[in-house]
């Protein structure tokens, strides 16, 4: 049976997490970084250890993020 998506970006129309995608995410409150622990400021927050562990960008909004799950049409980083 098909999985069914309740969150799509409204960019390339794709399905996407309950974050939504880089280019228009999702606004979350009160949650912290994986990476440095902070509050997160915003919904578009790189801290330096995150940078360090982007490995993808999409190839529709330029944007960069650590998964593919967060970009409309992501690459792998060479």
């Amino acid at each position: 049976m098909a999985k069914s998506h309740a969150h799509v970006c409204p960019t390339c129309m794709q399905p996407t997490g309950e974050h939504g995608h880089m280019c228009l995410p999702v606004d979350i409150k009160d949650e912290t970084c994986d990476w440095c622990g902070s509050l997160i400021p915003n919904e578009r927050h790189l801290c330096n250890d995150k940078v360090k562990e982007i490995a993808y960008i999409c190839n529709s909004c330029g944007r960069t993020a650590v998964g593919p799950e967060h970009l409309c049409k992501p690459e792998k980083i060479k």
